[in-house]
């Protein structure tokens, strides 16, 4: 069974957008590999802004100093 796993910050995309991300991957997938829609599970994982860094800084306090 493929996995296809998207991780996000909590909050960027709507539940509209999350519905559209797993059926255009999931399609793209199939298109790709031949692979039945069935068989693909998308997973998206939200991460709190504590949890991501960037440039040796984490997203909540990068979004503090702005």
């Amino acid at each position: 069974m493929p996995v296809i796993s998207v991780e996000l910050g909590n909050g960027q995309i709507s539940e509209s957008q999350k519905k559209q991300v797993i059926e255009r991957f999931t399609a793209h997938a199939v298109e790709i590999t031949g692979i039945s829609a069935d068989k693909f599970t998308v997973l998206i994982h939200e991460l709190p802004p504590e949890n991501i860094g960037v440039g040796g800084k984490t997203l909540k306090d990068i979004k503090v100093n702005l």
